[in-house]
């Protein structure tokens, strides 16, 4: 656009350590929302208490279009490791709102095409985009950048968890900054939508469990994040067919451990239809875990039509971490 302008925020203060616990990112939300109560980030203040965290007055309203581009100058003692950068709206109580957020795995900073080792002991400056947002900052908050070394479980980690430091002198924000009002110009008419299909979803005496529930086992230092993606439960289609899904994700590590990192799916979707007798249900299972060297995912598919089983299959695979 040419209403947007490219504003740059120059880091400040000494060289800091950026060591995150690897539960950090518990707080991201979903992936892909799809308009559940929990899918969207909660406050991020136990986010930023992870992370590096870099400060910036908005004496008057700041609007961000575009995509923001942070530059950071890293030092790292290990071969291989990954940056998260979250921008944050920080009101005046203090609360931190996520506006957006990039990851650069660093092994990839000459190109997504190739994994280079960072040289170690080295010093070197890193560039990479965050999602691209449209935002406004009001007068009177603050813009916050927020480093980290983790970000699980959007990011799976990396096997060593030294970290890096990162040094201010060097580093920076870069804001796509949108002069002017909004154009009289642009309109948009209603919504179209079609008529519901008159599906119904019928009430059940089950309790529902969590959309998003966190553990924390305190004596295993162990962190586990269960995860219901709402796909719809049980409905009923006019003609009569009853569909019910039900799916639980959980996501699991320790917070000095890496290599503890730990995924699980259990999915179940039932086909039924009372009225010609027939009931069918698919099953599947998959986890991912990880050592240094590999992925190792394990799968099972278990087909019911009624109470007999009338396939099952269970695999294992390694996945080579290449692009570590």
């Amino acid at each position: 656009s040419p209403h947007t302008t490219p504003t740059t925020y120059a880091l400040q203060g000494n060289p800091v350590l950026v060591n995150s616990p690897q539960h950090t990112g518990l707080d991201a939300g979903r992936l892909r929302p799809s308009g559940n109560d929990a899918d969207l980030p909660p406050d991020q203040r136990d986010e930023d208490a992870k992370s590096a965290c870099f400060e910036f007055e908005v004496p008057s309203e700041v609007r961000v279009l575009g995509r923001p581009k942070v530059t950071l100058r890293l030092r790292m003692d290990v071969p291989f490791g990954q940056a998260i950068a979250r921008l944050c709206d920080i009101a005046p109580d203090g609360s931190s709102t996520l506006v957006t957020r990039g990851v650069l795995n660093l092994s990839a900073r000459h190109g997504v095409d190739r994994a280079d080792a960072w040289p170690l002991g080295a010093t070197e400056d890193v560039t990479f985009e965050l999602t691209g947002i449209g935002h406004a900052f009001a007068p009177g908050h603050r813009i916050r950048l927020a480093v980290s070394s983790a970000y699980w479980p959007w990011i799976w980690p990396q096997a060593d968890t030294a970290g890096f430091t990162l040094h201010p002198a060097g580093s920076s924000l870069e804001l796509p900054v949108r002069a002017g009002g909004l154009d009289p110009a642009i309109t948009f008419e209603a919504p179209e939508q079609s008529a519901p299909l008159g599906v119904v979803h019928p009430a059940t005496l089950d309790e529902e469990r969590p959309e998003r529930l966190v553990v924390r086992d305190v004596a295993k230092g162990e962190w586990r994040l269960e995860v219901d993606p709402r796909r719809g439960g049980k409905r009923v289609y006019p003609d009569g067919l009853e569909f019910t899904e039900d799916a639980v994700e959980t996501y699991t590590i320790h917070e000095a451990d890496p290599l503890s990192a730990h995924a699980r799916s259990d999915w179940t979707i039932r086909l039924h239809r009372p009225e010609l007798g027939w009931d069918t249900r698919i099953e599947t299972h998959s986890e991912i875990t990880c050592d240094a060297a590999d992925f190792l995912t394990r799968d099972e598919v278990i087909c019911r039509e009624g109470d007999e089983v009338v396939f099952h299959h269970t695999w294992e695979r390694r996945v080579r971490r290449t692009a570590r």
